[in-house]
This record gives structure tokens, sequence and C-alpha cells, in this order.
């Protein structure tokens, strides 16, 4: 009786290990293996049972599940009764953020480069899904690009290009952006925190990357409770899909890829790295750093953003995918960038006092950054177990849940795992397909408020 009873037992943990692979809390264990019992580790991986769901359950019985640490699927941050912390000037960057910013490492085979948001609208013509919007498109510039929202609230808008992608483009490959290498800065010796120099003046015992002509763009939000969010947008005017059985999916016009650095009473805590239309988040101790910056690579063609240099396989429904990282140019986003603050609760946009002339209107377009994905009669377009080799371009920064309350990217709902440690090499994920576009569901579309 009591082998049968254990061998019921082995059997319902090894269930639960099958069924529940992403709900294995291994990545919250200390690196300290040695703090960690037997007992507690075979629990976390089996059953779930984390030390730290352990301590955010004796946190709730003191009364304090909203505390911080508490990340996990079961316990979210919770929303905050207490007003947004405003004491600072609404408009400031705070040292901090340029401190800890993160460098990332482009791959050295790359063709598709960073490029200006700027240069990307005068190679562009909106298009009311397919069809051309001619008056729409006079002047536009960063200044106006939310005038377009006056067509379907802006939602079937597609900034679609004045030329055939297929014939590579300059302008779509952005090569003049490379970033400069970091040595030719070694020698200027201006204190970036100054506001009357320029962002890209840093000390020479600084640790930095080298400038690009195209701006990144940093947009910091302030959770309240000692929480600040600080998100690195970086854009590109093409993305290079991944190759499926010698075939291509997944090309797109207009690519948003991002980095989130969240402080905690201004301590870097955590980072995440978008990777397609998900993502992983660390704590700021598991990530490589140069200096105290973290450090990010980003995938070539795909622009997909990982933790680490490498091999990077992940599984469609239709195959194997591969992103590949390696230590390429290293790009500093803090030597050019458009600087905001941004109030989450009331969808407010400001100009930080970096770059008090950003302009703002952008930001609230609520259209695509690129072309329609392309129809069937369309030569460029072809399609196999539901993905397309073109797809939708992308919405822009204030779409990618910039409320946020776990550091995760999906839904408030979703299971957000936050790794102490970096992942193996070549550690292969399964993720559902995106089909003609990347969307993301009409949950998640919305933008706090929706005022705009």
């Amino acid at each position: 009786m009591r082998i049968s009873s254990t061998f019921s037992l082995l059997l319902l943990l090894g269930l639960c290990a099958a069924l529940l692979p992403e709900r294995s809390c291994t990545a919250h264990i200390s690196e300290d293996r040695g703090s960690t019992s037997w007992i507690s580790t075979r629990a976390c991986r089996w059953l779930g049972v984390c030390e730290k769901t352990q301590q955010c359950v004796q946190l709730e019985r003191e009364g304090k599940a909203q505390h911080q640490e508490c990340h996990t699927d079961r316990y979210k941050l919770i929303k905050s009764k207490e007003p947004v912390d405003t004491s600072d000037q609404a408009n400031k960057i705070p040292t901090y953020v340029l401190d800890y910013a993160p460098l990332v490492y482009l791959h050295s085979g790359e063709k598709f480069w960073p490029c200006d948001i700027t240069e990307h609208l005068k190679h562009v013509t909106p298009h009311l899904n397919y069809t051309p919007m001619a008056a729409a498109s006079t002047g536009l510039n960063l200044t106006n690009l939310d005038k377009l929202n006056d067509y379907t609230n802006g939602r079937f808008v597609y900034l679609t290009s004045d030329d055939n992608v297929e014939e590579r483009p300059d302008w779509l490959e952005g090569e003049k952006n490379i970033p400069d290498d970091p040595q030719e800065l070694s020698n200027k010796a201006a204190d970036y925190h100054n506001p009357q120099q320029p962002l890209g003046a840093r000390h020479a015992a600084e640790i930095h990357g080298g400038h690009s002509d195209a701006p990144a763009v940093l947009v910091v939000v302030n959770k309240g409770h000692g929480i600040v969010d600080a998100f690195w947008f970086f854009f590109y005017s093409y993305n290079l899909g991944n190759l499926v059985f010698n075939v291509r999916f997944g090309n797109h016009i207009g690519d948003w890829e991002h980095t989130l650095v969240r402080f905690i009473n201004g301590k870097p805590k955590y980072v995440f790295v978008s990777e397609h239309y998900f993502g992983q988040a660390y704590t700021y101790n598991a990530v490589e750093k140069l200096g105290k910056r973290p450090v990010i690579y980003s995938a070539v063609g795909t622009h997909a953003m990982y933790a680490t240099s490498g091999a990077h396989p992940y599984v469609l429904p239709l195959g194997l995918l591969h992103d590949q990282t390696d230590r390429g140019p290293l790009w500093d986003p803090t030597l050019n960038s458009l600087t905001y603050r941004y109030d989450h609760t009331a969808d407010s946009l400001v100009a930080s006092n970096i770059t008090p002339k950003a302009p703002t209107e952008w930001f609230y377009y609520n259209g695509h950054w690129g072309d329609k994905f392309y129809p069937m009669d369309d030569t460029r377009q072809y399609q196999f177990a539901g993905q397309y080799h073109y797809v939708n371009g992308p919405l822009g920064p204030r779409f990618k849940n910039l409320g946020r309350k776990k550091i995760c990217q999906g839904r408030t709902s979703d299971p957000c795992v936050v790794h102490n440690w970096l992942p193996p090499v070549q550690h292969t994920r399964v993720v559902d397909g995106m089909g003609e576009g990347e969307d993301w569901n009409e949950d998640e579309r919305d933008p706090p408020m929706n005022v705009r």
C-alpha cells in the first residue's frame, strides 16, 4: 500500500512537471544553491511552490501582498491607491536611468540597421488598408503624425513604403546609422548629466558604446511606490524574417523593439527584453554588464532582443526557427535619443529636460508603422501553415503596455517568470504563430484611458 501511494505521488509529480513547464519556478531560486533545500527545490520545480511564492504568502499574511518582489503570476504588483510621486520635476529624467542604460550589441552580419523615424516618414505614404491617403500624406512628420487618427481613429492606417522593399532601397537598410567605434569617444570628457551638454557627452571613464545617427527613444514611467520603469525603444525600417526549411517568413516594414529596466527606489532590479511578440525578464544581477550597464543583443534581421550571444531557437507551428546574436557594433542609445516622461494613468507624454524640444505628437499615432500584409495576388507574398512571407507593420511604443504592473509585456493575467540567471546556450522556446500580422489582442491594443 505504501509503495503504491509513493508510486502515485511520483506519477502525479511527473504529470505536473510535464503539463506545467512554464510554471517551473526554478528561475526564481537564488543562485546560491546552498541556501535552497532539496525539498524546496523539488516543490518549486514540480508543484510551483517556490521560495518566492512562500515569501509572498508570508507577506500576504502580514498585509503586505503589494510588495514589489512578488512578481509571479499569482503575486502581481497591486495597483497603488496612492498618487504617482510627482515631487520631482515632471519632465526630469533621473540620473540613475542614464547610469544604468542598456548597451546593445548589433549583429556583425546585419543588413538592416537602426533607422531614424523622421527619415522613415519621408519614404512612406499612409494607406487606409490598401487605399492610398494622398491628401493625408502631405508634409507628414513627427509633429503631425497623430492627425492620421482622424481616419478610423488610425486603426486601419498603414505607413506604406513608396518603394518596392524587395529592391532594398538605402533608407530601408539604414547603413549610414551603424554605430561609430566607441573608441572614437574615449577622449571626450564631458558630463552627460549636465542638461547644457548634449546627451551624447560622457565622462571618459564611463563605459559606453558607439553613437548612431538613428535616435533611440527613452520613455520613463513613474509607477509610484518608488517604482520607475525606463523603456528604451529601438526602431528599424525593415524586419527580415527567419528561415524555415530555407523559406523565409515574417518580413515586415517598420520594426519597434524595446528593453525595459525597472528601478525600485533608484536601484535597478529587473530587465525585460522584447523578442518578437513575447520576451524574457531577468533580475538585474543576472544579466551581463559592461561596468554597471546591462548588455543586450539584437538578433540579425529580426532585431529580437536577447540577454546572451549565440543561437536562439524557437518553435512556431510550422517548424523550428533560429535567431542569431553576436558581438557586432556596440550601440549606446544614450548618445542620441529622444527622451520623454510618460504618465500612464493620464496617457500624457512630455519631452524631458534632456531633449525638451522632442516632438510628442507622433507617439499618439494609433496606426501601423509599415505596410499592411500583402495580399496573395501580390508576387511578393506567399503563405504556408498559416504563416506569411510579409506580415503587418507594427504598432508604436504607446501600445507596448507601458503601464504594465509586472515586468513582462503580456496580459496582466499571463504568468511572468523572472529569471535569476541567464538561459543555457540554444535554449528552445515554443510559441504560437501570429499569422498575417503582429497585432496584439484587442484587450492589449487599447492604450491606457483610450483618451485620444
